[in-house]
């Protein structure tokens, strides 16, 4: 279905192309003067040359030239200099181009009848530069980098409504996640025990689901977050999770670096931990889980490594690729093609490894 419908859109494209070109090469016979009796040879020896056909090839080959190869590659690139050379350059050589053909070939009309009633007078020397063909080359120009502007502009637009969409949509996930009765009860009915019992944690473990819910309520509605904020909103996760697990899991969270001044994507990570104690948990094995995080000069790298039980194997398979799919497809559209993800699933193990520009 996929393949069908790239298909129909890339010959919907050549269709198009064909019909603007075929338009673009139309224009003498709209625009120039002609014999009141029209010849139906007049076209094809005026303007049917060899020339002709060397002029607009290259005016073609220009245009895509602009479009697919400098666009990206120079000025996407912010090689400003280098691309306006060889833009003057190729105009320069488009302009000269009527006179080095008459120099190598001859003349451009070579079955051209001489206009009549001209009086006598000395041979005009032929412009160094053809206005025209330069007009013609503004003109295509100016075209192909409007469309490709106008292109990426639309692309850009598209990409934020898709990203406002994901976050919309992560939001609601998580603030489901965070705030579902069963984690709220869990977590309240721990906190309770930890005040019946006049506990010194009792305080502390307010106070973390009270920033947990914070944080998903009013900074992750940014487009980025400081990564000392979204590291915190981590590791209040992981410590309220450690008051409902029995001492057969073993939560080893190690953070490497210094995060200051640097952002990343809000509730990124959050879902790889998830995933590990969701699956990765038994209250009858040893169940070992393994977060680093690390951060070093422009990246940070991330992973997530538990054990499968044989009572969560079938979660694992059913759920966890549909959290990591998601996850994956805000990752292409916050970083695109500028982060690398990793994902081991063997038999026993499940390890996720991220790294991020930050």
């Amino acid at each position: 279905m996929v393949i069908g419908t790239r298909v129909k859109k890339l010959t919907v494209q050549i269709v198009i192309h064909l019909a603007a070109w075929l338009c673009f090469l139309m224009l003498p016979f709209i625009f120039y003067p002609r014999p009141a009796q029209m010849d139906v040879s007049f076209f094809t020896e005026r303007y049917f040359t060899n020339f002709f056909i060397v002029n607009n090839l290259f005016i073609i080959a220009f245009y895509y030239c602009n479009t697919y190869l400098f666009i990206p590659r120079l000025f996407d690139n912010k090689k400003f200099i280098v691309y306006t050379i060889i833009i003057l350059g190729l105009m320069i050589f488009y302009g000269l181009m009527p006179r080095i053909y008459h120099t190598l070939f001859g003349s451009i009309q070579p079955n051209a009848a001489p206009p009549p009633n001209r009086p006598p007078g000395p041979p005009r020397n032929r412009p160094i530069l053809s206005a025209g063909n330069i007009l013609f080359f503004l003109l295509v120009f100016v075209f192909s980098t409007g469309v490709k502007v106008i292109n990426q502009w639309l692309r850009s637009e598209q990409r934020t409504k898709e990203i406002a969409n994901e976050k919309l949509k992560a939001e609601l996930s998580f603030l489901k996640a965070q705030i579902n009765p069963h984690f709220l009860f869990n977590t309240l009915n721990n906190i309770y025990a930890l005040a019946s019992a006049q506990s010194e944690q009792t305080a502390p473990a307010i106070m973390k689901l009270s920033s947990i819910m914070r944080y998903v309520l009013t900074e992750a509605r940014n487009d980025l977050v400081p990564l000392e904020k979204e590291i915190q909103f981590t590791s209040h996760y992981i410590e309220l999770q450690k008051m409902r697990l029995t001492d057969k899991t073993i939560i080893d969270f190690t953070v490497l670096g210094d995060p200051m001044g640097r952002q990343i994507a809000p509730l990124l990570l959050l879902p790889f931990v998830e995933n590990a104690f969701k699956y990765g948990i038994s209250t009858r094995e040893r169940s070992p889980i393994t977060i680093l995080l690390e951060i070093k000069r422009d990246s940070l790298y991330f992973s997530v490594c538990n054990q499968k039980h044989p009572n969560t194997m079938l979660r694992v398979s059913d759920n966890t690729g549909i959290g990591i799919s998601n996850t994956k497809r805000r990752l292409d559209l916050f970083y695109e093609d500028r982060y690398a993800l990793d994902i081991d699933d063997k038999t026993h193990d499940f390890s996720v490894k991220l790294k991020i520009p930050v």
